[in-house]
């Protein structure tokens, strides 16, 4: 596992986990399916590094139907997560 500094700013500090379910405010129930720091998979994260972005990969489930696999970095999907 990549452990980063932490952007000072970031506003969470919360783990994700790959594999994990959470809420997004604009999607809904969704199921995080890869996070990625250039090439490399993590498990779980909860830094970011401002040269090299950390991408969250999700799938958002619409009354349990899982749809298409979104990404975004990391500081907005915390952004976007309850």
């Amino acid at each position: 596992m990549n452990n980063n500094e932490q952007r000072p700013g970031s506003g969470s500090d919360r783990a994700i986990e790959d594999g994990e379910t959470y809420h997004h405010a604009e999607h809904g129930q969704i199921k995080v399916t890869g996070i990625w720091h250039q090439t490399q998979p993590l498990d779980t994260t909860r830094n970011i590094d401002d040269q090299n972005m950390i991408v969250v990969r999700y799938i958002p489930g619409e009354d349990g139907n899982w749809i298409d696999e979104l990404a975004e970095p990391l500081d907005d999907f915390l952004d976007g997560i309850d």
